[in-house]
């Protein structure tokens, strides 16, 4: 069979499980296609982890998508395939109608499956546009490069508890929490360097712990450079363990804070006067790290659109 996969939904996966059920040996061309949003690399990646019993293949260069581009269209790519294909095909599976001719181009038997989108009502074009809504419907593999991870970042008393909260209200979505409180307030603020080991773990099995359940959207308050950060800022070193966490960490996107709140004193805040030179080395991590981050300013109702209008762009597929 062959397809874009752009992404990998269930309604292409009930098509591959009818394939698979009735074929000894599958085959699965994912398009190779220049200009599309998600790279050939990632989709047959999803493929292989979904169907590792198939043989994933894909041409070496991009061919014309319609036979409107040209009169060869059929003849490029009944060429193409046959380069490709290491056997003779003796059927095609497909839920579109190009599937006959392509078909008949390689000399074989052709199956329909569902073109109506009865047992899927879902197709590519729709989950692009809208994939929040439709999440549902993508492959566990999809989903798990998809999520959108958002990290609420900066500073102490900048509101990111309070920020990080509000955005998964207003997204109906999951939140990590900060680790590094509840150690804090069980040493009633007298914190160890031993204990920075501890939040860094705390913290990384929490977003993992998220993350398994797949959802199209987290946010996470705070992440291992902050622990980076204040390790170096109380005790002067940080465990090795620290940097190897933050290798493995990859969020999507981060939400600095700046420092225009007022300050409130807690018992887990420690440099009240120090907030800015502690904005500036965020902004430092950020920037020599080359995440993608958006900065928050602004008191109230404007702190959370400036949040929100961030996040929204990064929702877009």
């Amino acid at each position: 069979m062959l397809g874009k996969f752009c992404p990998l939904h269930k309604g292409h996966q009930y098509l591959i499980d009818t394939a698979r059920r009735q074929v000894e040996r599958l085959y699965i061309v994912v398009d190779n296609i220049m200009d599309d949003v998600i790279a050939v690399s990632q989709r047959m990646r999803w493929m292989r982890q979904e169907y590792p019993d198939a043989i994933v293949l894909t041409q070496p260069s991009p061919l014309p998508q319609d036979p409107s581009e040209t009169p060869l269209f059929w003849d490029i790519w009944r060429e193409a395939l046959l380069a490709l294909l290491p056997e003779r095909m003796d059927v095609v599976y497909a839920s579109e109608p190009y599937g006959e001719r392509l078909a008949r181009e390689l000399q074989a038997a052709f199956v329909m499956v569902d073109a109506a989108r009865q047992h899927v009502p879902i197709s590519a074009t729709v989950l692009r546009n809208s994939l929040l809504s439709h999440w549902d419907y993508l492959s566990d593999a999809a989903k798990r490069d998809l999520v959108t991870t958002v990290c609420v970042f900066g500073p102490e008393s900048t509101g990111k508890s309070t920020l990080t909260r509000q955005l998964a209200d207003h997204y109906h979505a999951p939140y990590v929490a900060e680790y590094a409180e509840s150690v804090i307030r069980a040493r009633n603020g007298d914190i160890r360097f031993e204990d920075m080991e501890l939040i860094v773990r705390g913290h990384h099995e929490r977003i993992g712990q998220a993350l398994s359940a797949l959802p199209p959207l987290l946010f996470v308050d705070t992440d291992a450079i902050t622990s980076k950060l204040w390790s170096d800022e109380l005790f002067g070193r940080r465990s090795p363990v620290i940097e190897q966490v933050i290798r493995q960490q990859h969020f999507t996107h981060y939400l600095l804070l700046d420092v225009d709140l007022p300050w409130v004193d807690d018992v887990h805040r420690y440099r009240p006067g120090e907030r800015m030179a502690f904005f500036d080395r965020c902004l430092h991590e950020l920037t020599v790290r080359g995440k993608s981050y958006d900065i928050i300013r602004g008191q109230g109702d404007e702190r959370i659109r400036q949040a929100m209008e961030a996040v929204d762009k990064r929702l877009l597929l």
